[in-house]
């Protein structure tokens, strides 16, 4: 079922368009009507809905623009905007500000409007699907590798702000090579849904926790206390990955290594904190795993 909320003052123009959605859509498109802009967004901050049929020439009382009211909208469900007569260059400015499509009334069809809803529904859930993939992981849901550095980049840019302290954790699988190659890429995978799991539970719900690539995954934790918050976070996630995991019916145990690090002490800049905590991580690998390490104090920049 499609659900639309039906923007439109004149009662004449929301009748016709009701009846055919309703003939047109096959019985699988539910219609709300409010007759104003501020109707409309009461709906909006409590209800959810498919898609907008928006009148365009519809001003509300304080005589502001639609568009810019319902930007937030914008981000979640597509506008289809219904005008009165062409106008070239008031389409065009509705397209770049992210309508969907523009119907003129004065030629509208029953298959015209049903097939604008449905296009701009499709489309518009193509480009959160395209959205989603830019930013998350596809295996683990988690944040990928440039959703995490632009949170990090963020959240270093506040910390200097607010003179505050970031901790940042780099946590690979021990033998991973090896676990994938007696695993399966099916078994591999149950395995890294499991890990990304366990790190979610480890973290606050306010962390970002990251699947880099492969078996690297990164947790950026805000508004740490000191060095000693880190340390309690290294140790419940070694705690937590010794707990066996169950895969392809089988119970195996895995080892993780873990490189810690915390701005400002361990770095300034982006570049210099994931290159200091990766130095953190390989360092645990090259002793044996199973543990967790800060970079060395000696090659602290200040």
């Amino acid at each position: 079922m499609i659900k639309v909320l039906l923007v439109e003052a004149s009662e004449v123009d929301a009748r016709q368009a009701r009846d055919m959605l309703a003939e047109a859509g096959e019985g699988d498109i539910r219609v709300t009507h409010v007759g104003n802009l501020s109707a409309a967004l009461r709906l909006l901050s409590r209800e959810s809905f498919d898609v907008i049929l928006l009148y365009g020439d519809l001003i509300d009382t304080h005589g502001l623009n639609v568009l810019d009211l319902l930007q937030a909208a914008l981000a979640r469900m597509p506008i289809v905007m219904l005008t009165d007569q062409n106008d070239s260059r008031k389409e065009r400015q509705a397209i770049q500000r992210g309508i969907q499509d523009v119907i003129v009334k004065q030629h509208w069809t029953a298959e015209q409007l049903v097939r604008a809803v449905r296009h701009s529904v499709d489309r518009k859930q193509a480009e959160q699907r395209l959205s989603y993939l830019a930013q998350y992981d596809p295996l683990t849901a988690l944040a990928n590798r440039a959703l995490f550095r632009d949170r990090l980049i963020h959240a270093l840019a506040l910390a200097k702000r607010k003179k505050q302290e970031v901790g940042l954790v780099l946590m690979g699988l021990d033998q991973f090579t090896f676990l994938a190659e007696t695993l399966g890429t099916d078994g591999c995978d149950v395995m890294l849904k499991e890990t990304a799991e366990r790190l979610k539970k480890c973290m606050r719900d306010v962390d970002t926790v990251a699947r880099l690539e492969g078996d690297e995954f990164t947790c950026l934790l805000e508004g740490i206390n000191c060095r000693a918050d880190m340390e309690i976070v290294a140790k419940r996630i070694l705690d937590s990955m010794a707990e066996p995991f169950k895969v392809n019916g089988e119970q195996i145990m895995v080892t993780v290594s873990i490189g810690v690090a915390v701005y400002p002490i361990d770095g300034r800049q982006v570049d210099e904190l994931l290159q200091r905590v990766q130095g953190a991580l390989n360092a645990v690998q090259e002793d044996g795993g199973a543990n967790y390490q800060f970079p060395a104090s000696g090659d602290t920049q200040a």
